[in-house]
């Protein structure tokens, strides 16, 4: 097999300079995205300094590991020596290529999936403090979607001297296509968004350009960065093994579940096509032939019409923006249904961007899901207003991209 990739990064709409740093060498068969944090310019000295450690590295054939944590070296080691870098940080994804696939090493809340027979699964963890609260069971998804500590990481290079680094080992097939990106495009989109756009651009460079610009359309509130790496099979690949069911989001639920209806779907046929080829002998064995037919059909819109009854989306009720049950234009016997309608917002009041949003009409697996878009929305429109929180220490908020807590051991925040 042979790689293709592309990689883009944004400063977006909100931010006023871009602490990411992104890395995509082919030479060297390595891909990294590093967010950096820690203000005053500082988060952008971390992730290029961690960056350029980790090229270095593997330039020396370090493991991605081992050069993961050498970049945390590097981090810390710059800090010590500048007084004002004190307390940066960065996380880091990175990839390097290997026979068969890629391997890859990981700190903090980038995210590495892979995308393949057009399901997307998230490979890697979050280390946030919402996503321990998730996998503990104190906190349900939607909750965390919207919790006021969701940009607290709690892994990440330059904070100790120590780091903890991930290993990914992710076999790969042709036509795959692997996604390296910041948080400022996973926490604007939602996995089924970045999906839709890794299917629908062929080109890498065409589709990382895509994803940042959903991210700004949604309302580009941190730097964006993408590394986007096509997988090109060549004769003599060997099949990949299944993927990894890592993460705590639907992502990799979904594709757990599509991969057993694929499993399954061989038995199935096999088990219809031996009454279908008895049906020659007897009437009465054409009647056992079509009733597993019947059952199946019947069995199928049974279940295609409680998936339609069952998912959400936003749209516009004339003027209103409201949440429908059901799919767009309706489906079988079901007809959508508005579930509820905002007093806050309506089409008048939102950009083009935001109407954009709305008339889309993507669809939701829950009512949560599908009222935190107009949520955002209304925050979005009509910004609340906020104050600045004191600590036990008597300080204040940190600053910059990801307001990492410093050699403390404690969680990095991001504002």
């Amino acid at each position: 097999m042979r790689l293709v990739a592309a990689a883009a990064t944004d400063v977006g709409r909100v931010r006023e300079g871009n602490e990411d740093s992104i890395l995509h060498d082919d030479r060297l068969g390595i891909f990294a995205v590093a967010d950096g944090m820690g203000g005053h310019q500082a988060g952008e000295v971390a992730s290029a300094t961690a960056i350029e450690a980790l090229r270095a590295a593997i330039a020396a054939g370090a493991p991605v590991t081992d050069a993961v944590a050498q970049a945390n070296t590097a981090v810390v080691d710059k800090a010590r020596a500048d007084s004002g870098m004190l307390g940066m940080g960065t996380t880091m994804t990175a990839a390097i290529e290997v026979v068969g696939g890629l391997r890859i090493g990981h700190v903090g809340d980038s995210r590495a999936y892979v995308l393949r027979d057009g399901i997307l699964a998230r490979v890697t963890d979050d280390h946030s403090l919402v996503e321990e609260l998730v996998r503990e069971g104190r906190i349900t998804l939607e909750q965390a979607a919207v919790h006021p500590q969701r940009n607290v990481v709690t892994r990440a290079l330059g904070i100790d001297e120590d780091v903890e680094v991930d290993d990914v080992a992710l076999e790969l097939t042709g036509g795959d296509r692997v996604l390296l990106c910041s948080d400022g495009l996973s926490g604007m989109l939602r996995d089924t968004d970045i999906s839709t756009i890794l299917r629908r651009n062929a080109e890498a460079d065409a589709c990382a350009r895509a994803l940042i610009d959903a991210a700004n359309d949604a309302g580009g509130e941190d730097n964006i960065s993408v590394v986007i790496i096509d997988v090109i099979g060549e004769e003599g690949d060997l099949p990949p093994a299944p993927l990894p069911e890592i993460g705590i989001g639907t992502t990799a639920v979904r594709a757990a579940a599509a991969r057993s209806a694929a499993t399954s779907a061989p038995a199935a046929a096999t088990t219809e096509a031996a009454p279908l080829r008895a049906r020659r002998t007897s009437v009465g064995r054409l009647a056992w032939a079509i009733l597993p037919v019947i059952l199946v059909l019947g069995g199928t819109f049974l279940a295609l019409n409680w998936y339609a009854r069952s998912q959400y989306y936003v749209g516009f009720d004339g003027e209103q923006v409201a949440v429908y049950r059901g799919v767009p234009g309706g489906f079988l016997l079901w007809d959508p249904q508005v579930e509820w309608t905002s007093e806050v917002i309506e089409r008048g009041d939102l950009n083009d961007s935001q109407e954009l949003v709305v008339s889309r009409e993507d669809t939701f697996g829950s009512f949560a899901e599908a009222r935190d878009v107009v949520d955002r929305l209304e925050d979005r429109v009509f910004p609340p207003t906020t104050s600045t929180t004191v600590g036990p220490t008597g300080l204040s908020g940190t600053t910059g991209t990801t307001g990492a807590s410093g050699a403390t051991g404690l969680p990095a925040t991001r504002p």
